[in-house]
């Protein structure tokens, strides 16, 4: 009887030990899976989430060119297959699979089906956004773009210049709406991005329209894009859709504001050389240092009836001041000669515009200003320019 008790005790003991050998080596393996898939594994031959870190290991480095496709294609492939038929919702084992497979047809079931398993993995979302380009499902693209960008926004830099001929397409903007609405950080991030491309300035205008991008910045950047590659209408439209009080009224008295260049007003300001409305609002100040000149304000306005005249208020005693102010107008988005281009100690009582180019739907009026060196600075200030038709 003891001698069968000690043969019990004991071989409870080795089982026992067993037991906690097969667990630790599983903990270990579990805990190594990630840092070192290949020790995992030895430890624990079950583990399909080492094999599928080791699939993808092989899968990068023929993506970096480490290893050829020859070879670590199929090496991925197979670590890919071993790790679905121990752990079947890898997610990044499928990816691989997908990718593997051959087939069209069996790939696009392949996406279509394990899109479904995990929506947060971008390695499986990016197999997902590869096989929808090449259906040109555009709308299930830019769904997927913004899964992608919801959990990894640090790949914006990497993603925007593939987003941005899907945003440039006529028609994109419908898809575009339902996705960029405020609600992730990234979707600000391709504002601000789109605002850089001129191609994609018209369908991100049509957005702004529907989407309130809440940030006056991007407004205003915007405006000056548009501006910038000659869609003058365009811009124009949009500065009265921004609700602006002086939107309809560019004639008349034309107020100082500054908010919206450049249907407002641009100025100057850099040391030495700057224009600003006063603390009431009602005048320009002027001021240059000796040896600095150049524009120093600028708006365009819509053009008026012509005939018009131009006028400039002021107080300006100084005949040499008075000839340091030049005023200039141009046609909007020219580069032709000027249609005025005055001191104005020629001013008189006004500077008339017989008949503008009927392409002159714009005119630009600039203000320049110049203090020469061995003199006074140039301190000057102007009531108000009014234009009469």
């Amino acid at each position: 009887m003891r001698v069968a008790r000690t043969l019990r005790l004991f071989l409870c003991t080795v089982l026992g030990l067993a037991f906690v050998i097969c667990i630790g080596a599983q903990s270990a393996g579990i805990a190594l899976t990630r840092k070192a898939p290949e020790t995992a594994l030895s430890l624990f031959p079950l583990n399909g989430l080492a094999q599928e870190e080791l699939a993808i290991g092989v899968f990068r480095s023929v993506a970096a060119d480490l290893v050829s496709a020859e070879v670590g294609n199929p090496m991925a492939e197979r670590w890919a297959l071993e790790a679905y038929q121990k752990e079947p919702l890898t997610p990044e084992a499928h990816a691989i699979l997908a990718l593997a497979e051959q087939d069209e047809e069996a790939r696009s079931e392949i996406v279509s089906l394990v899109s479904a398993l995990n929506r947060r993995n971008t390695t499986l979302q990016a197999v997902v956004l590869q096989e929808q380009v090449a259906q040109q499902d555009y709308p299930g693209t830019v769904a997927t773009l913004d899964r992608i960008l919801r959990v990894r926004p640090s790949r914006s830099a990497e993603l925007f210049p593939s987003l941005l001929p899907l945003f440039a397409r006529d028609g994109a903007v419908d898809e575009f709406e339902r996705i960029l609405d405020g609600t992730s950080p990234w979707h600000e991030r391709f504002f601000r991005f789109a605002l850089k491309e001129p191609a994609a300035l018209t369908n991100l205008l049509e957005l702004r329209k529907r989407v309130p991008f809440d940030d006056q910045h991007l407004d205003q950047t915007l405006l000056v894009n548009l501006v910038a590659q000659g869609e003058l209408d365009a811009a124009y439209e949009f500065y009265q859709r921004l609700g602006v009080d002086s939107a309809d009224d560019d004639h008349g008295p034309l107020d100082w504001k500054s908010t919206f260049a450049p249907f407002e007003w641009a100025f100057s300001d850099r040391a030495g050389f700057r224009a600003q409305p006063s603390l009431s609002g009602e005048e320009l100040e002027i001021s240059a240092r000796p040896g600095e000149g150049g524009v120093v304000a600028r708006r365009l306005i819509k053009t008026p009836n012509s005939p018009f005249k131009i006028e400039f208020e002021h107080s300006i005693d100084s005949p040499q001041v008075l000839r340091d102010i030049d005023i200039l107008l141009r046609c909007g988005g020219a580069e032709g000669a000027p249609l005025l281009d005055r001191d104005l100690a020629k001013h008189g009582d006004g500077f008339e515009i017989s008949s503008p180019p009927k392409s002159c739907r714009f005119i630009e009026i600039i203000i320049e200003a110049r203090a020469w060196s061995g003199r006074s600075p140039l301190n000057a200030e102007i009531e108000a320019i009014r234009i009469r038709d």
